[in-house]
Formats: C-alpha cells, sequence, structure tokens
C-alpha cells in the first residue's frame, strides 16, 4: 500500500471514530431541542397505530403534516424495538437534563439519527478523507444527528444519491443507467425523509443532466421515474390523495417561511454564513464538541478547494454551490437546515487543505532549490 493510501486511510478512520465518539457524547448529554418535541409524541403516535395494525391510518395523521413520515416512523420503529416507554412529555424540560424517565425515548430515536450522522462521514471519508473529518467534528452536523430531528437519515440517504449519480457520469456514453436509477430511487427517498434533501439533491443533478442528456429522453426516464415513484410509494401521507396532500404541504413551508415565525426572528439573509463562522456553538458547552476548528477554517478552504473541486469532483462542488444558494434565498433561516450543504462543503474543504498543503511543499522545494 502506497504511503498516500495509507495517509488517507489512517484518516477516515480517525474520521469515523471522531464522528462516532462525537455523537455519542451528544446523544447523552444534549437537553430536549424543540422539534424533538414535535417529532417524538407523533413517533408514539405512530407505534400505537402500529401495535394495533392500523395501517392506513399512518398516512392520515395530519398532525405535523408538513413533513413526511418517513423519519417518524423510523422513530415509531425504534421506540417499539427498545420497548422504550413514553415519558410524560409535560415534565421533560426544554433546555434542561433529560429526566432519568424519559432517557430510553430519546436515546433509541437518538442513536438512529447518531448512526445515520456516523455513516455520513463514513461515506464522505471515500470521497475525502480530509472532508470527513472536518465533518465529524462539525458542531451543527454533531448536534443535529444526534438530536431526534428528520436531519440524520435524509442526509445519510441524499449522500448516497450523490455519490450514485457521481458514478453514474462515469459510464461510457454519458451516463450509466443502472447508477442513474439508483441514484434517482436514493433522491425520492431522501425527499420522502424531509422534502428540501430531495429539491437541494434535484437541483445539483440538474445541470448535469441538461448538459449531458439534453435530448435523450431515456436518460431522464432512467433518473426521473425511479425518483419520483420512490418518493410517493415512502411517503403514506400522500396515498390517499397525492397531489392535493402535496400541494397542502408545499404551500404550507411556503406559508410558514413568510410567516409570523419567521418574521419576529428577524435572521438576516446571510444568516446560514454567519452560523457557519460563528463559534459560539462549539464553545456553548465544554466538553460536549470537539473543536471550533470549522468557524475559522470551513469556508476559507472551500473556497480555496473550489476550482479542484470542479475539476476533480464537479457533482460536490455544484451541491455546495446550489446549497449555500438555496440556504441564503430560503427565507427560513434555522441552524439544522445547514446539514443540506456541510458534506459538499467539506469534501470542497478538503480539496482546499489538499490544495494549501501541495503549496506549501512547492514553496519548501523551491527555498531547498
Amino acid at each position: 500500500m502506497s504511503r498516500t493510501r495509507l495517509l488517507a486511510l489512517l484518516l477516515a478512520v480517525v474520521a469515523l471514530l471522531v464522528a462516532a465518539w462525537q455523537r455519542s457524547r451528544a446523544v447523552e448529554l444534549l437537553s430536549q431541542d424543540y422539534d424533538e418535541a414535535t417529532y417524538l409524541p407523533i413517533a408514539y403516535t405512530y407505534a400505537g397505530m402500529l401495535d394495533q395494525g392500523r395501517w392506513r391510518d399512518v398516512g392520515e395523521l395530519r398532525e405535523n403534516f408538513e413533513h413526511p413520515p418517513l423519519v417518524k416512523l423510523l422513530f415509531a420503529q425504534a421506540v417499539r424495538a427498545t420497548n422504550a416507554p413514553e415519558p410524560d412529555w409535560s415534565s421533560v424540560p426544554m433546555g434542561q437534563p433529560l429526566p432519568d424517565a424519559a432517557r430510553p425515548a430519546f436515546r433509541a430515536t437518538r442513536r438512529l439519527s447518531a448512526v445515520a450522522g456516523v455513516l455520513q462521514v463514513g461515506l464522505l471519508a471515500t470521497v475525502n478523507p480530509l472532508g470527513a473529518l472536518l465533518l465529524a467534528w462539525d458542531p451543527y452536523h454533531a448536534k443535529y444527528t444526534s438530536h431526534a430531528y428528520l436531519e440524520a437519515v435524509p442526509g445519510l440517504l441524499a449522500t448516497l444519491a450523490l455519490l450514485a449519480f457521481e458514478r453514474a457520469r462515469r459510464g461510457a456514453g454519458g451516463f450509466a443507467p443502472g447508477w442513474l436509477a439508483a441514484s434517482g430511487a436514493l433522491l425520492g427517498f431522501a425527499a420522502a425523509g424531509k422534502y428540501p434533501y430531495g429539491l437541494v439533491g434535484g437541483l445539483t443533478f440538474l445541470p448535469f443532466l441538461v448538459m449531458g442528456a439534453r435530448a435523450r429522453w431515456r436518460v431522464w426516464a432512467t433518473f426521473a421515474v425511479p425518483t419520483v415513484a420512490v418518493f410517493f410509494l415512502a411517503n403514506p401521507a400522500l396515498w390517499s390523495s397525492p397531489f392535493a396532500s402535496l400541494w397542502e404541504s408545499v404551500t404550507f413551508h411556503w406559508d410558514y417561511s413568510h410567516g409570523e415565525h419567521v418574521r419576529t426572528s428577524a435572521l438576516p439573509w446571510y444568516q446560514p454564513l454567519a452560523f457557519l463562522v460563528d463559534p459560539s456553538l462549539a464553545r456553548s458547552r465544554e466538553g460536549l464538541y470537539l473543536t471550533a476548528f470549522n468557524a475559522f477554517a470551513l469556508l476559507p478552504l472551500a473556497g480555496v478547494g473550489m476550482p479542484r473541486a470542479w475539476r476533480e469532483r464537479p457533482v460536490w462542488a455544484v451541491g455546495a454551490v446550489v446549497g449555500l444558494a438555496f440556504l441564503l434565498v430560503w427565507s427560513t433561516k434555522w441552524p439544522q437546515y445547514l446539514l443540506l450543504v456541510l458534506p459538499a462543503l467539506c469534501v470542497c474543504a478538503g480539496l482546499g487543505a489538499r490544495t494549501l498543503c501541495g503549496w506549501g511543499a512547492r514553496l519548501v522545494h523551491r527555498a531547498r532549490a
């Protein structure tokens, strides 16, 4: 094994160890966050339906209808598999240590998120081990893949879709049909977990499809048919009235993004960038987050690495640009939305670190000469 490959393997192992350590601590130490107070009671409602064999009722539940049920159903399966009793939700404080009686419910569902988060780091290590290390210790990624939020599973599926699409572009004649269909199916699953992951992924793939398959309807069909089919099949909330329910859900997001809650938060359009350069989350609780390094280095490294990413991994480069553009344009600026773009940014930043190392090596070589 060459020295370069050995170093890449060691970095990948370190990234996975850091990711697992960081998320295992966060699962145990984080207090209840706001969206968990919505998703976990719904998970128990779903669990009751599944226990009673009321499968048809799953698609009829209107609570939190704006988000598809896939991840909440996985949370339901987690509490069923572990027999975690449902807590008295009124006794679970916000922003305070979890009561012992509530820990089994939070531990079961958070571990599911954490496993998906660690797997996402592992996938990134196959692309760029330095980028995987940056994602492993990123405080936002660690936090929101350790809560019982909707981010971790769709993020994992979206990363798999991107890898499959990248592989599809390596096929002779433009696109390899099998990999292209797989990327579409995975993107449909990601959208069925949380809609923005499907939207950002689709916008990332669109320019490559337009440039590489302009008049080839079979290529478009190979990608689009699995995407749409899997999206609807994996979203029970749409089964009874697909188009009306989807329209209701989409319009809710639009209305919410322009509603009172978002307006009163008064977050500026550049708030996602402010989150990325703010070290306060990493320093918010001593001993929980490993480092605030990304607040100072992630965006500069991604900027340095963007030209190299465009040459070597263009799908990731476009993913970073599309993800950032979406976050800046979309009115809802909550910090968990950063997970839409963090994997692609970390790949670009990892390539930026390699570029800087190359520059440094050339300077040393010239000085010696």
